[in-house]
Protein backbone atom coordinates (compact mmCIF):
# COMPACT_ATOMS: atom_id res chain seq x y z
CA UNK A 1 0.00 0.00 0.00
CA UNK A 2 1.44 3.55 -1.10
CA UNK A 3 2.38 5.68 2.29
CA UNK A 4 0.41 8.56 2.49
CA UNK A 5 2.28 12.36 2.30
CA UNK A 6 1.94 13.59 5.61
CA UNK A 7 2.20 17.09 3.59
CA UNK A 8 -1.23 18.36 1.84
CA UNK A 9 -2.29 17.84 -1.15
CA UNK A 10 -0.79 20.35 -3.73
CA UNK A 11 1.63 21.51 -1.72
CA UNK A 12 5.86 20.94 -1.89
CA UNK A 13 7.33 18.45 0.25
CA UNK A 14 9.97 20.84 1.26
CA UNK A 15 9.93 25.18 0.53
CA UNK A 16 9.88 25.35 -3.02
CA UNK A 17 12.02 27.78 -4.24
CA UNK A 18 11.52 30.17 -0.65
CA UNK A 19 14.10 28.97 1.08
CA UNK A 20 16.14 30.60 -1.35
CA UNK A 21 14.74 33.91 -0.40
CA UNK A 22 15.18 33.11 3.24
CA UNK A 23 18.69 31.96 2.70
CA UNK A 24 19.05 35.35 0.37
CA UNK A 25 18.38 37.37 3.26
CA UNK A 26 20.70 35.44 5.66
CA UNK A 27 23.35 35.75 3.57
CA UNK A 28 22.61 39.38 3.02
CA UNK A 29 22.15 40.37 6.49
CA UNK A 30 25.36 38.49 7.84
CA UNK A 31 27.83 41.08 6.57
CA UNK A 32 25.92 44.02 8.12
CA UNK A 33 25.29 42.65 11.12
CA UNK A 34 27.43 40.16 12.34
CA UNK A 35 29.42 40.99 15.42
CA UNK A 36 31.27 37.71 16.66
CA UNK A 37 32.48 38.86 19.88
CA UNK A 38 32.09 37.94 23.80
CA UNK A 39 30.80 41.36 25.40
CA UNK A 40 28.84 41.57 28.62
CA UNK A 41 28.21 39.03 31.32
CA UNK A 42 25.46 37.01 29.62
CA UNK A 43 27.88 36.04 26.67
CA UNK A 44 30.61 35.18 28.93
CA UNK A 45 28.73 32.76 31.52
CA UNK A 46 27.22 30.80 28.38
CA UNK A 47 30.69 30.81 26.77
CA UNK A 48 32.56 30.05 29.77
CA UNK A 49 30.78 26.71 30.16
CA UNK A 50 32.40 25.69 26.87
CA UNK A 51 35.68 26.59 26.96
CA UNK A 52 36.02 25.23 30.60
CA UNK A 53 34.79 22.02 29.28
CA UNK A 54 36.66 21.61 26.23
CA UNK A 55 40.13 23.24 27.14
CA UNK A 56 40.22 22.70 30.62
CA UNK A 57 38.25 19.68 31.30
CA UNK A 58 36.44 20.72 34.27
CA UNK A 59 33.45 22.75 34.63
CA UNK A 60 35.29 25.71 37.26
CA UNK A 61 35.04 28.83 35.29
CA UNK A 62 36.79 31.19 37.16
CA UNK A 63 39.43 31.55 34.94
CA UNK A 64 37.15 32.14 32.15
CA UNK A 65 35.33 34.91 34.20
CA UNK A 66 38.39 36.71 34.97
CA UNK A 67 39.79 36.23 31.29
CA UNK A 68 36.89 38.33 30.78
CA UNK A 69 36.85 41.14 33.32
CA UNK A 70 34.24 39.04 35.84
CA UNK A 71 36.12 38.30 38.53
CA UNK A 72 33.93 40.04 40.98
CA UNK A 73 30.57 38.44 39.89
CA UNK A 74 29.44 35.73 41.69
CA UNK A 75 31.63 33.78 44.33
CA UNK A 76 32.53 30.14 44.91
CA UNK A 77 30.32 27.17 45.46
CA UNK A 78 30.19 24.71 48.16
CA UNK A 79 31.96 22.61 45.72
CA UNK A 80 35.23 25.10 44.94
CA UNK A 81 33.65 25.91 42.24
CA UNK A 82 32.44 29.38 40.11
CA UNK A 83 29.24 30.30 40.79
CA UNK A 84 27.48 30.30 37.35
CA UNK A 85 24.17 30.46 36.58
CA UNK A 86 24.32 30.03 32.76
CA UNK A 87 22.49 26.96 31.27
CA UNK A 88 24.81 24.46 29.40
CA UNK A 89 22.14 23.95 26.69
CA UNK A 90 23.76 27.03 24.41
CA UNK A 91 27.42 25.49 25.26
CA UNK A 92 26.02 21.87 23.89
CA UNK A 93 24.61 23.08 20.79
CA UNK A 94 27.84 25.33 20.13
CA UNK A 95 30.17 22.18 20.62
CA UNK A 96 30.48 21.01 17.15
CA UNK A 97 31.46 24.54 15.84
CA UNK A 98 33.81 24.68 18.75
CA UNK A 99 35.72 21.56 17.88
CA UNK A 100 36.00 22.58 14.37
CA UNK A 101 37.48 25.99 15.16
CA UNK A 102 39.77 24.15 17.61
CA UNK A 103 40.97 21.74 14.47
CA UNK A 104 41.40 24.82 12.53
CA UNK A 105 43.10 26.42 14.97
CA UNK A 106 45.47 23.01 15.44
CA UNK A 107 46.14 23.11 11.31
CA UNK A 108 46.54 26.57 11.38
CA UNK A 109 49.72 26.30 13.71
CA UNK A 110 51.40 23.94 11.39
CA UNK A 111 51.18 25.97 8.94
CA UNK A 112 52.74 28.62 10.79
CA UNK A 113 49.39 30.98 11.42
CA UNK A 114 50.01 32.37 15.27
CA UNK A 115 46.72 31.27 16.64
CA UNK A 116 46.75 29.81 20.16
CA UNK A 117 44.69 27.01 20.81
CA UNK A 118 43.40 28.18 24.34
CA UNK A 119 39.33 28.84 23.50
CA UNK A 120 39.83 32.62 23.87
CA UNK A 121 41.10 33.75 20.12
CA UNK A 122 39.21 34.95 17.38
CA UNK A 123 38.68 30.96 15.35
CA UNK A 124 37.02 30.05 18.44
CA UNK A 125 34.22 33.10 19.11
CA UNK A 126 33.43 33.21 14.84
CA UNK A 127 32.53 29.86 15.15
CA UNK A 128 30.35 29.94 17.60
CA UNK A 129 28.58 33.09 16.54
CA UNK A 130 28.08 31.10 13.08
CA UNK A 131 26.76 28.46 15.23
CA UNK A 132 23.90 30.62 16.63
CA UNK A 133 23.37 32.39 13.36
CA UNK A 134 22.80 29.34 11.62
CA UNK A 135 20.91 28.24 14.34
CA UNK A 136 18.76 31.24 14.54
CA UNK A 137 17.78 31.02 10.36
CA UNK A 138 17.24 27.10 10.75
CA UNK A 139 14.47 28.27 13.28
CA UNK A 140 13.25 30.47 10.54
CA UNK A 141 13.29 27.69 8.11
CA UNK A 142 11.11 25.30 10.60
CA UNK A 143 8.76 28.13 11.28
CA UNK A 144 8.66 28.43 7.25
CA UNK A 145 7.80 25.20 6.89
CA UNK A 146 5.54 24.63 9.45
CA UNK A 147 3.74 27.70 8.41
CA UNK A 148 3.19 26.11 4.93
CA UNK A 149 1.10 23.27 6.53
CA UNK A 150 -1.72 25.91 6.99
CA UNK A 151 -1.44 28.76 4.46
CA UNK A 152 -0.26 29.84 0.85
CA UNK A 153 3.49 29.76 0.12
CA UNK A 154 3.26 33.67 -0.14
CA UNK A 155 1.31 34.74 3.22
CA UNK A 156 4.18 32.31 5.03
CA UNK A 157 6.84 33.91 3.21
CA UNK A 158 5.50 37.30 4.20
CA UNK A 159 4.79 36.34 8.03
CA UNK A 160 7.91 34.85 8.64
CA UNK A 161 10.55 37.20 7.38
CA UNK A 162 8.45 39.83 8.88
CA UNK A 163 8.60 37.82 12.18
CA UNK A 164 12.50 37.59 11.67
CA UNK A 165 13.58 40.89 10.31
CA UNK A 166 11.53 42.89 12.59
CA UNK A 167 11.68 41.69 16.02
CA UNK A 168 14.85 40.76 18.43
CA UNK A 169 15.23 37.73 16.94
CA UNK A 170 17.41 39.40 14.09
CA UNK A 171 19.63 41.43 16.48
CA UNK A 172 20.29 38.32 18.54
CA UNK A 173 21.44 36.43 15.78
CA UNK A 174 24.20 38.65 14.38
CA UNK A 175 24.65 41.35 16.73
CA UNK A 176 25.06 39.26 20.07
CA UNK A 177 24.97 35.98 18.84
CA UNK A 178 26.92 34.72 21.87
CA UNK A 179 23.93 34.80 24.06
CA UNK A 180 21.46 32.02 24.50
CA UNK A 181 18.13 33.58 22.71
CA UNK A 182 19.28 32.41 18.99
CA UNK A 183 19.48 29.16 20.05
CA UNK A 184 16.11 29.35 22.02
CA UNK A 185 14.19 30.12 19.23
CA UNK A 186 15.63 27.12 17.43
CA UNK A 187 14.75 24.65 20.37
CA UNK A 188 11.22 26.09 20.57
CA UNK A 189 11.14 25.62 16.49
CA UNK A 190 11.41 21.94 17.22
CA UNK A 191 8.84 21.75 19.70
CA UNK A 192 6.50 23.49 17.15
CA UNK A 193 7.18 21.75 14.85
CA UNK A 194 7.26 18.40 16.97
CA UNK A 195 3.88 19.36 18.88
CA UNK A 196 2.41 19.87 15.24
CA UNK A 197 3.38 16.42 14.16
CA UNK A 198 2.09 14.74 16.97
CA UNK A 199 -1.45 15.08 15.85
CA UNK A 200 -0.85 13.19 12.81
CA UNK A 201 -0.17 10.35 15.00
CA UNK A 202 -0.16 10.35 18.65
CA UNK A 203 2.47 7.45 19.36
CA UNK A 204 5.49 6.54 22.10
CA UNK A 205 7.59 8.09 19.55
CA UNK A 206 6.25 11.06 18.85
CA UNK A 207 5.52 11.83 22.46
CA UNK A 208 8.76 11.01 23.06
CA UNK A 209 10.03 13.65 19.89
CA UNK A 210 7.82 16.43 21.93
CA UNK A 211 9.84 15.56 25.45
CA UNK A 212 13.03 15.37 24.00
CA UNK A 213 12.15 19.26 22.49
CA UNK A 214 11.01 20.39 25.45
CA UNK A 215 14.04 19.42 27.14
CA UNK A 216 16.39 20.69 25.07
CA UNK A 217 14.15 24.49 25.37
CA UNK A 218 15.01 24.02 29.16
CA UNK A 219 18.52 23.01 28.65
CA UNK A 220 18.92 26.22 26.65
CA UNK A 221 16.69 28.27 28.85
CA UNK A 222 16.11 26.99 32.26
CA UNK A 223 13.05 28.74 33.08
CA UNK A 224 11.29 27.28 29.72
CA UNK A 225 11.38 23.88 32.15
CA UNK A 226 7.56 25.00 32.84
CA UNK A 227 6.90 23.82 28.85
CA UNK A 228 6.67 20.87 29.37
CA UNK A 229 3.33 21.49 31.52
CA UNK A 230 1.61 22.03 28.54
CA UNK A 231 1.50 18.67 26.82
CA UNK A 232 1.29 17.05 30.10
CA UNK A 233 -2.11 19.15 30.70
CA UNK A 234 -2.91 17.82 26.70
CA UNK A 235 -2.73 14.68 27.33
CA UNK A 236 -4.30 14.32 30.70
CA UNK A 237 -7.35 16.64 29.05
CA UNK A 238 -7.37 14.22 26.46
CA UNK A 239 -7.32 10.92 28.26
CA UNK A 240 -10.43 12.13 30.00
CA UNK A 241 -12.48 13.35 26.18
CA UNK A 242 -11.70 9.42 25.22
CA UNK A 243 -13.19 8.17 28.76
CA UNK A 244 -16.13 10.13 28.05
CA UNK A 245 -16.68 8.85 24.42
CA UNK A 246 -17.11 5.70 25.83
CA UNK A 247 -13.19 3.86 26.42
CA UNK A 248 -12.79 1.73 29.47
CA UNK A 249 -10.85 3.88 31.70
CA UNK A 250 -7.86 0.66 31.92
CA UNK A 251 -7.49 0.89 28.29
CA UNK A 252 -7.56 4.89 28.96
CA UNK A 253 -4.88 4.95 31.35
CA UNK A 254 -2.69 2.61 29.93
CA UNK A 255 -2.46 4.80 26.92
CA UNK A 256 -1.50 7.66 28.91
CA UNK A 257 1.04 5.94 31.24
CA UNK A 258 2.83 5.45 27.57
CA UNK A 259 2.32 8.85 26.72
CA UNK A 260 3.43 10.28 30.22
CA UNK A 261 6.38 8.05 30.11
CA UNK A 262 7.93 8.36 26.53
CA UNK A 263 7.61 12.49 27.37
CA UNK A 264 8.56 12.32 30.72
CA UNK A 265 11.90 9.54 29.83
CA UNK A 266 12.70 11.98 27.26
CA UNK A 267 12.99 14.79 29.05
CA UNK A 268 14.80 14.44 31.79
CA UNK A 269 17.40 12.38 29.03
CA UNK A 270 17.44 15.81 27.22
CA UNK A 271 17.95 17.79 30.53
CA UNK A 272 20.37 15.52 32.26
CA UNK A 273 23.59 17.06 31.27
CA UNK A 274 22.47 20.25 33.24
CA UNK A 275 21.33 17.92 36.21
CA UNK A 276 24.81 16.99 36.48
CA UNK A 277 26.75 20.18 35.73
CA UNK A 278 24.60 21.45 38.91
CA UNK A 279 25.93 18.57 40.98
CA UNK A 280 29.15 18.88 39.97
CA UNK A 281 29.02 22.81 40.44
CA UNK A 282 26.62 23.62 43.29
CA UNK A 283 26.79 20.10 45.31
CA UNK A 284 22.86 19.27 44.45
CA UNK A 285 20.56 18.20 41.66
CA UNK A 286 18.17 21.23 41.57
CA UNK A 287 19.94 24.25 42.70
CA UNK A 288 16.81 26.34 43.11
CA UNK A 289 17.02 29.47 41.35
CA UNK A 290 20.81 29.83 40.89
CA UNK A 291 20.84 33.67 39.75
CA UNK A 292 19.97 34.69 43.00
CA UNK A 293 23.47 34.12 44.49
CA UNK A 294 25.09 35.70 41.75
CA UNK A 295 23.40 38.53 41.48
CA UNK A 296 20.95 37.67 38.85
CA UNK A 297 17.57 38.90 40.53
CA UNK A 298 14.44 37.86 42.59
CA UNK A 299 11.02 36.48 42.11
CA UNK A 300 7.77 37.42 43.61
CA UNK A 301 4.79 35.64 42.27
CA UNK A 302 2.28 37.93 43.88
CA UNK A 303 3.37 41.06 42.41
CA UNK A 304 3.84 40.49 38.37
CA UNK A 305 4.96 43.49 36.15
CA UNK A 306 2.45 42.04 33.17
CA UNK A 307 1.65 45.71 31.83
CA UNK A 308 5.75 46.83 32.09
CA UNK A 309 6.85 44.13 30.67
CA UNK A 310 4.32 44.90 27.41
CA UNK A 311 3.81 48.16 27.45
CA UNK A 312 7.05 49.86 29.05
CA UNK A 313 9.09 52.19 27.32
CA UNK A 314 12.04 49.97 29.41
CA UNK A 315 11.95 47.49 26.92
CA UNK A 316 7.91 46.78 26.54
CA UNK A 317 7.45 43.82 24.12
CA UNK A 318 4.85 45.92 21.89
CA UNK A 319 6.22 49.19 22.29
CA UNK A 320 9.95 47.92 21.39
CA UNK A 321 8.68 45.50 18.92
CA UNK A 322 5.11 46.65 17.46
CA UNK A 323 4.75 43.97 14.97
CA UNK A 324 4.02 41.54 17.82
CA UNK A 325 1.31 43.28 19.55
CA UNK A 326 -0.15 42.12 15.23
CA UNK A 327 0.85 38.82 15.70
CA UNK A 328 -0.56 37.96 18.70
CA UNK A 329 -3.90 39.77 17.97
CA UNK A 330 -3.72 36.69 15.14
CA UNK A 331 -3.37 34.17 16.98
CA UNK A 332 -7.22 33.83 16.99
CA UNK A 333 -7.44 33.23 13.51
CA UNK A 334 -4.49 31.03 13.97
CA UNK A 335 -7.25 28.70 16.61
CA UNK A 336 -9.52 28.48 13.61
CA UNK A 337 -6.79 26.66 11.53
CA UNK A 338 -4.87 24.55 14.18
CA UNK A 339 -6.58 24.78 17.86
CA UNK A 340 -4.25 22.14 19.18
CA UNK A 341 -1.09 24.02 17.62
CA UNK A 342 -2.53 27.92 18.66
CA UNK A 343 -3.34 26.51 22.13
CA UNK A 344 0.37 25.18 22.95
CA UNK A 345 1.43 28.94 21.78
CA UNK A 346 -0.76 31.05 23.81
CA UNK A 347 -0.30 28.68 26.35
CA UNK A 348 3.87 29.01 25.85
CA UNK A 349 3.08 33.10 26.15
CA UNK A 350 1.03 32.99 29.08
CA UNK A 351 3.18 30.72 30.85
CA UNK A 352 6.52 32.85 30.10
CA UNK A 353 4.63 36.13 30.67
CA UNK A 354 3.82 35.29 34.21
CA UNK A 355 7.89 33.84 34.80
CA UNK A 356 9.25 37.21 33.19
CA UNK A 357 6.71 39.69 34.96
CA UNK A 358 7.50 38.33 38.26
CA UNK A 359 11.19 38.51 38.27
CA UNK A 360 12.80 41.72 39.12
CA UNK A 361 14.92 41.96 36.34
CA UNK A 362 11.75 41.63 33.73
CA UNK A 363 13.01 44.68 31.76
CA UNK A 364 16.38 42.00 30.17
CA UNK A 365 18.40 44.95 31.58
CA UNK A 366 20.65 46.04 28.56
CA UNK A 367 18.97 44.37 25.87
CA UNK A 368 17.38 44.86 22.60
CA UNK A 369 13.33 45.05 23.05
CA UNK A 370 11.95 42.76 25.36
CA UNK A 371 14.85 39.93 24.54
CA UNK A 372 12.98 37.20 26.82
CA UNK A 373 10.35 36.76 24.16
CA UNK A 374 12.74 36.41 21.60
CA UNK A 375 12.28 32.15 21.75
CA UNK A 376 8.33 32.73 20.60
CA UNK A 377 9.11 34.11 17.57
CA UNK A 378 7.84 30.83 15.85
CA UNK A 379 4.63 31.14 17.74
CA UNK A 380 4.62 34.93 16.78
CA UNK A 381 5.74 33.86 13.00
CA UNK A 382 2.55 31.91 12.94
CA UNK A 383 0.30 34.22 14.09
CA UNK A 384 1.38 37.02 11.67
CA UNK A 385 0.66 34.25 9.07
CA UNK A 386 -3.12 33.41 10.46
CA UNK A 387 -3.68 37.36 10.72
CA UNK A 388 -2.38 37.89 7.03
CA UNK A 389 -4.49 35.37 5.59
CA UNK A 390 -7.26 36.51 7.37
CA UNK A 391 -6.80 40.55 6.19
CA UNK A 392 -6.42 39.64 2.28
CA UNK A 393 -9.91 39.55 2.52
CA UNK A 394 -10.19 43.00 2.36
CA UNK A 395 -6.68 44.64 2.16
CA UNK A 396 -5.08 44.60 -1.02
CA UNK A 397 -1.67 42.30 -1.05
CA UNK A 398 0.69 45.32 -1.91
CA UNK A 399 -0.54 46.83 1.50
CA UNK A 400 -0.21 44.01 3.06
CA UNK A 401 3.96 43.66 2.03
CA UNK A 402 4.31 47.35 2.38
CA UNK A 403 3.34 46.84 5.81
CA UNK A 404 5.51 44.05 6.71
CA UNK A 405 8.20 46.21 4.81
CA UNK A 406 7.73 49.36 7.41
CA UNK A 407 8.30 47.35 10.31
CA UNK A 408 11.43 45.65 9.19
CA UNK A 409 12.33 49.31 8.56
CA UNK A 410 11.23 50.38 11.77
CA UNK A 411 13.45 47.89 13.80
CA UNK A 412 16.61 48.28 11.88
CA UNK A 413 16.81 51.72 12.66
CA UNK A 414 16.02 50.79 16.26
CA UNK A 415 19.24 48.57 15.86
CA UNK A 416 21.04 51.53 14.00
CA UNK A 417 20.22 54.02 17.16
CA UNK A 418 21.12 50.96 19.89
CA UNK A 419 24.34 51.16 18.14
CA UNK A 420 24.99 54.50 17.72
CA UNK A 421 23.37 54.50 21.82
CA UNK A 422 21.09 57.06 20.52
CA UNK A 423 18.61 54.88 22.85
CA UNK A 424 19.72 53.84 25.98
CA UNK A 425 20.99 50.31 26.48
CA UNK A 426 19.26 49.65 29.72
CA UNK A 427 16.23 51.16 31.71
CA UNK A 428 13.16 53.25 29.52
CA UNK A 429 13.24 55.64 27.30
CA UNK A 430 10.88 58.40 26.59
CA UNK A 431 8.16 57.53 24.23
CA UNK A 432 8.54 60.74 22.21
CA UNK A 433 12.49 60.29 22.03
CA UNK A 434 11.82 56.64 20.87
CA UNK A 435 9.13 56.97 18.10
CA UNK A 436 10.42 60.34 16.98
CA UNK A 437 14.01 59.41 16.50
CA UNK A 438 13.23 56.66 14.11
CA UNK A 439 12.18 59.37 11.65
CA UNK A 440 15.66 61.72 12.38
CA UNK A 441 18.34 58.74 12.94
CA UNK A 442 19.53 59.17 9.26
CA UNK A 443 19.52 62.94 9.05
CA UNK A 444 21.50 63.60 12.51
CA UNK A 445 23.59 60.11 12.32
CA UNK A 446 24.38 59.68 8.23
CA UNK A 447 27.89 60.10 8.71
CA UNK A 448 28.05 57.28 11.59
CA UNK A 449 26.09 55.47 9.98
CA UNK A 450 27.93 55.17 6.80
CA UNK A 451 31.78 54.37 9.44
CA UNK A 452 29.32 52.11 11.53
CA UNK A 453 29.05 49.59 8.38
CA UNK A 454 31.97 50.53 6.07
CA UNK A 455 34.94 51.34 8.61
CA UNK A 456 33.66 48.39 11.15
Amino acid sequence: MQRQSVFPAGRPRWFGGHWLLLLAAFLIAFPLLFRPFVHGMDPAGYYSWLRSALIDGNLDTSNEYEHYGKANVGSSTSTGHRDNPYAIGSALLWAPFFLVAHAWVLIGQRMGISWPADGYAAPYTFAVSCGSALYAWTAVVLTYRLARQLFNARTALLAVLSAWLASPLVFYQYAHPMMAHANDAFAYALLLLAWFYLQKRQDAPHYALVGAAAGLCALVRNQNAIFVVIPLVEIGWRSVQIHRAGRDWHTVVGSTLIAVGSLSAAWWLTFAPQLVTWKVVFGVWLPGNPYASSGGGEFDWLHPHIVGVLLSTDRGLFVWTPVLALAVAGWPCLWKRNRRLAAFIVASFVLQLYIISAWSSWSGAAAFGQRFFTNLTPGFGLGLAALAMRAQQNVRWRWLVAGGVLFVVWNGLLMLRYALNDVPRAGPVSLDHLVCGQLEVVLRYGHRVSDLLLGR
